[in-house]
């Protein structure tokens, strides 16, 4: 009798305890964010574990890392065999989804995807996720969100009808077309406000590409090795089939010698460190460079002006930029399967991905009278902008943004942000190649000598640093000869011969 009631106490304990057990026992992965840590991140990270063990059974513990950290320990991290959880690549997230891919930092999700991400899927056609393919496996889901080249010019509504000038006609494909309208914009503004004369009419722009050029990437941010995109074709002399050195072009230096003008003349300044200042209305700039907006908020960058703009009308993607943002595996993570069902919630749950951008319903936000979301209520903790608790819009490295909830102020009173980044996804000019990946191994030691030739020259001329146009052509020839006697060449041989047989191959 005292056996049987001792079995049964201990039975009943067993079970009392149990349901303990099982919440400690509940997988917890990390899951590490290429930005700035804001301070309700722990406060997000709590609610969004209810809804996981609710979901999915597991918790995750999000971690914000700035983009020096994470250049200093992430690489680190990943080469160590750490289990790293759901980690962030892209220009944001600052890990190379190929190299990283490559070395093996990251996990396969073939599998995964079939079993439990057939709607992450069906977010990109089959050439995107064949362009995510390293070795013939994909490591990565790409962010949804401006999945190709959205540039347009974004101006000073208010300062244009001030100054007479039309825009209601205007029509460019980069921003090399756009030298007359500055000019002119330029003009008039100095005639009625000669004070603002020494202030120049365009605000940085310090990119090559995509802003004055269209084609086809195959080393990133470098140019070494390009070609022309079929119904753009911005390079004359190469079919789309045929790789080039952007650097040996005569619409580079067509380029470089604009940008000397324009600097030498006032439209533009060679730097402008420090002086954000120049964006207010009394220092007279008027246009800004944009990318990725399909939807222009009032005041962008001020309360004090009107801001409209028209984008260039013409619109391409290619393989990098699903590279840019998006979201892998580390490939020594404990719980895979779970981690990918983390992904395929933000991908694909509009609750979840919407918290990861504004934060808790009733204390980030509310929906105001109207049903719209609103951050301008008593007590909100994004209420009060630079003071905002959590505030991530866009966050590129997380996942889906088409799907994401957000006040009327960024993307318009129906949403018009959402549906025209669809619409232009969808409207987008395809290249030859997309899907093709570079294997740089052949000429590692050749890219990284023509990278650091690049280094040395682009800066200054991007910019139009030169006192001359004489000075710009003595240095485009220094650096033509110098990238040929560091390889370029073999760089651009090697790229053609690899999409020749990927070309065989198809």
């Amino acid at each position: 009798m005292k056996k049987w009631l001792s079995l049964v106490i201990a039975l009943v304990l067993c079970l009392t305890a149990l349901p303990f057990a099982v919440a400690e026992e509940v997988p917890v992965i990390d899951w590490y964010i290429g930005s700035e840590p804001d301070p309700d991140v722990p406060l997000v990270n709590e609610y969004l574990n209810e809804y996981l063990v609710e979901k999915i059974g597991c918790k995750v513990n999000i971690t914000y890392m700035s983009s020096a950290d994470w250049e200093q320990k992430m690489g680190t991290m990943l080469a160590s065999g750490q289990d790293c959880g759901i980690v962030g690549f892209g220009s944001q997230s600052k890990s190379d989804y190929v190299i990283e891919s490559q070395r093996g930092s990251f996990y396969p999700l073939d599998e995964l995807l079939e079993e439990y991400g057939q709607d992450t899927y069906a977010l990109f056609p089959d050439a995107v996720w064949d362009g995510m393919r390293i070795n013939g496996k994909i490591y990565g889901i790409p962010s949804k969100k401006d999945n190709g080249y959205f540039i347009s010019l974004i101006y000073n509504a208010d300062m244009v009808e001030d100054l007479g000038i039309d825009l209601s006609d205007l029509d460019y494909s980069n921003f090399r077309d756009l030298e007359d309208l500055f000019y002119e914009t330029k003009e008039a503004r100095d005639e009625k406000y000669p004070e603002m004369a020494e202030y120049p009419i365009v605000w940085s722009v310090n990119l090559f590409y995509p802003y004055f050029f269209a084609f086809e990437t195959f080393l990133n941010d470098s140019y070494l090795a390009v070609a022309n995109i079929d119904g753009i074709m911005d390079i004359e002399g190469f079919d789309s089939d045929t790789v080039f050195n952007l650097y040996d072009t005569d619409e580079f230096e067509a380029y470089c010698l604009q940008r000397q003008k324009l600097v030498a003349d006032g439209i533009y300044l060679y730097d402008y460190t420090d002086k954000s200042a120049m964006r207010k209305p009394d220092h007279g700039v008027c246009y800004f460079v944009g990318w990725g907006y399909t939807y222009m908020q009032e005041h962008l960058y001020s309360e004090e002006w009107t801001s409209k703009m028209i984008m260039s009308d013409t619109i391409w993607t290619e393989t990098n930029n699903y590279f840019s943002a998006g979201t892998a595996i580390s490939a020594n993570c404990a719980h895979p399967d779970l981690a990918f069902q983390v992904l395929n919630l933000v991908n694909t749950d509009p609750y979840v991905a919407t918290m990861m951008r504004f934060g808790i319903e009733g204390i980030h936000w509310v929906r105001g009278e109207d049903g719209k979301m609103t951050f301008d209520f008593e007590g909100g903790r994004n209420r009060v902008v630079g003071e905002r608790g959590y505030y991530y819009w866009y966050n590129a490295p997380v996942g889906n943004l088409t799907i994401v909830e957000a006040p009327e102020s960024l993307v318009g009173p129906n949403n018009e942000m959402m549906t025209v980044m669809n619409e232009l996804n969808d409207a987008c000019i395809i290249p030859s190649h997309l899907g093709f990946v570079f294997d740089v191994e052949p000429v590692n030691n050749e890219i990284a000598a023509c990278s650091n030739v690049e280094s040395e020259y682009t800066y200054a001329l991007l910019r139009g640093q030169f006192e001359s146009p004489e000075d710009v052509e003595a240095a485009i020839a220094e650096f033509r000869e110098k990238l040929h006697a560091n390889g370029v060449d073999k760089i651009v041989e090697e790229v053609q011969r690899q999409i020749d047989a990927w070309e065989a191959a198809k």
